[in-house]
């Protein structure tokens, strides 16, 4: 492995490992919206019903959050399917483990939705405060668990050797030392992704970040712009300190794999796009708004964190695989010859998408 991700792997392997690493950089676009997006609420509810009114953050989040679900499940289902094809043994195995505690995100992730919806309807806003406070709280605490639960899975697969003790043992749960660091990398690293977000839509929606706020915009001294800086930049910090965290718990050849050539650049440029988001957060906080061109860095500050994440972690799971089993399967999933069919999928998925927008926009605007 001494080229970079995903090259360097056979032809159906790479593409495979190439598809995988875009579907999944797309989930997470959705996933952390809402993951971050729930949090936020969350939180934001403490403040009470009259500052909640003035944040338009909140508003735009209980309007948007159960979409978002449905984007990232129907985004889900493309990696889902790509990690069964690269890694379908480690994978079902981790799954059988855990048993009844891995499907539990199930019901847990169908209860979450509906929240949602609950937390948006008129029958609960004649409700007392406290129980908005609940609902958002549960939401909350269902996607923290659901993520929890994907960070157990993908640890255990990596770790063969805890597969037969854990089975003995009939436990399931997986104790890591990884476990805990590693889902807190994942989940600060939503608050950057639902801010640069947030800054889009609410321009989208109305809310101008370019100008210089409004008094009546402020809530507990912070502007629209403060606020979402503040997220971001608590998000950065986040992910600074359960990085190395987490380094801490990798393996020799895990750390070869991550600081060397089939990892290290994309580590780099995770860690380049990371600082662009410190530094261009911290100006928007300074001058107390977003301008256009300010937006435009930070994006792409934000994408190469993601895709330098994405391919980082990808880069850990080959040191334990079979790469030599890897590539005979994949050259026989590759004769099977439904590429045609995936992409004529996909892209149906995304005129749908599209238009699902276009025409809430339009709703919007009538």
């Amino acid at each position: 492995m001494n080229a970079i991700f995903p090259t360097g792997f056979t032809a159906p392997t790479a593409l495979y490992l190439s598809l995988f690493a875009v579907t999944l950089v797309l989930h997470a676009v959705f996933m952390h919206y809402v993951l971050a997006g729930s949090t936020y609420l969350a939180f934001g509810r403490l403040m009470g019903p009259r500052r909640c009114a003035v944040c338009g953050w909140q508003s735009i989040l209980v309007d948007w959050l159960p979409f978002a679900t449905g984007l990232a499940i129907t985004a889900g289902v493309a990696p889902l399917l790509f990690v069964q094809i690269l890694h379908g043994r480690e994978f079902a195995t981790a799954n059988l483990l855990l048993s009844h505690r891995w499907m539990a995100i199930l019901p847990v992730l169908i209860v979450c939705f509906y929240l949602l919806y609950l937390q948006k309807s008129s029958w609960l806003a004649r409700r007392r405060w406290v129980w908005r406070t609940v609902v958002a709280a549960l939401a909350c605490s269902g996607f923290i668990f659901i993520a929890w639960s994907w960070t157990e899975n993908h640890l255990l697969m990596l770790d063969r050797d805890a597969w037969a003790p854990l089975y003995e043992s009939g436990a399931l749960r997986y104790a890591s030392p990884g476990v805990l660091p590693r889902l807190a990398l994942w989940f600060f690293s939503a608050f950057p992704t639902l801010a640069i977000e947030l800054v889009w839509q609410g321009r989208l929606l109305g809310l101008d970040v370019t100008r210089p706020p409004a008094a009546a915009e402020v809530v507990l001294g912070l502007s629209p712009v403060r606020r979402l800086a503040l997220a971001a930049l608590s998000g950065v910090a986040g992910m600074t300190a359960a990085g190395g965290l987490y380094g801490q718990t990798l393996t020799a050849a895990d750390r070869e794999a991550l600081f060397g050539p089939l990892g290290g650049p994309w580590l780099t440029i995770a860690i380049t796009g990371l600082v662009v988001q410190g530094g261009t957060w911290l100006a928007a906080a300074f001058c107390n708004r977003m301008p256009h061109g300010l937006g435009v860095v930070t994006t792409i500050g934000w994408l190469a964190t993601l895709c330098g994440l994405v391919a980082a972690r990808e880069s850990i799971r080959l040191v334990h695989v079979d790469i030599a089993t890897l590539a005979e399967r994949h050259a026989t999933a590759a004769s099977i010859s439904g590429f045609p069919v995936f992409l004529t999928c996909a892209a149906l998925t995304v005129i749908a998408i599209v238009w699902c927008v276009v025409a809430v926009r339009a709703g919007l605007a009538r």
